[in-house]
């Protein structure tokens, strides 16, 4: 859960190549233009169109990724800029790809899971990028340090754990003709092995002819899901997803994934289907165990 911030102020560029004015230098080294990623002394603009970034000429296809890629924008951290890739966030699930320009390209250094969109005061200009998530009663704040071609990543957590203020993961989206939609969650309040069970959630009605759906699982909270056998009933055919491994049969295997990863599985639809299929997932979630306030 993403603690609610105001937007930041610091892009200096969206998608769209339309830029906005560069912000001022909050500090950091000496000589360095607010919003100049590869170090020519003046503020750059960033395009972002078919998965490519452009920036001055050079451009970069963005490598393949857990998340969908749906804007870029230049962000000032104090010192240095980089390009951040926005993904769909869909509820609290923003995740940014980092570009650095290495003196040669653009350079795709990895991600950051930052639940929703930085604050201010979470660009503190010192080369940190911060975010603040919370669960089970506690509020963990992350703090990644941006180097050359590295994201450190550092954990401070507060507050008092309680299994009974822990939030059910993971999100469930389906692929539509125009991106990822939020449809639900999926094994609802199964905190712990002792409640694995079987959960089902409607999901949207299909367009007429469509053939195949493609359920995405994200999590998005500090836990782990272990997706023991995922199913979706259409109109009482039970169907496996294609290539589903763990996830194919109840079998004490599960599928496991943790916070900001996601699974996608693609299911062929019946003949003559019509209507509102139902998802089948069962398992549990994991919180992640209890931390000393420090």
């Amino acid at each position: 859960m993403k603690l609610a911030a105001p937007l930041s102020l610091l892009v200096i560029a969206a998608c769209g190549g339309t830029p906005a004015a560069p912000v001022a230098n909050r500090g950091g080294a000496a000589g360095h233009v607010a919003g100049d990623v590869d170090g020519d002394g003046r503020p750059d603009e960033v395009t972002f169109a078919d998965d490519t970034v452009t920036l001055n000429g050079q451009s970069l296809t963005i490598p393949a990724w857990d998340h969908t890629a749906a804007s870029a924008r230049v962000v000032e951290l104090g010192g240095q800029a980089m390009i951040a890739v926005a993904s769909q966030i869909n509820e609290d699930d923003l995740t940014w790809g980092i570009i650095q320009h290495d003196g040669v390209g653009l350079r795709w250094i990895g991600d950051v899971f930052l639940g929703g969109e930085p604050s201010p005061d979470e660009l503190p200009g010192d080369g940190t990028i911060r975010a603040t998530i919370g669960n089970c009663g506690q509020s963990t704040t992350l703090t990644y340090t941006i180097r050359p071609g590295v994201i450190d990543k550092a954990e401070r957590t507060t507050g008092t754990y309680a299994l009974d203020q822990c939030a059910a993961c993971p999100y469930v989206l389906v692929e539509t003709g125009a991106g990822l939609r939020f449809v639900g969650e999926s094994l609802r309040n199964l905190a712990g092995p002792a409640r694995a069970a079987e959960d089902a959630l409607a999901l949207p009605v299909l367009t007429a002819g469509q053939r195949e759906l493609v359920v995405v699982l994200a999590e998005v909270k500090p836990e782990t899901t272990y997706l023991d056998a995922l199913t979706v009933d259409f109109g009482g055919a039970r169907v496996a997803p294609r290539a589903c491994g763990a996830a194919c049969t109840v079998d004490g295997q599960p599928e496991v994934f943790t916070l900001g990863e996601r699974r996608r599985f693609v299911f062929d639809v019946p003949a003559g289907f019509a209507g509102a299929p139902v998802l089948y997932a069962r398992g549990y979630y994991q919180p992640f165990a209890p931390m000393d306030a420090r």
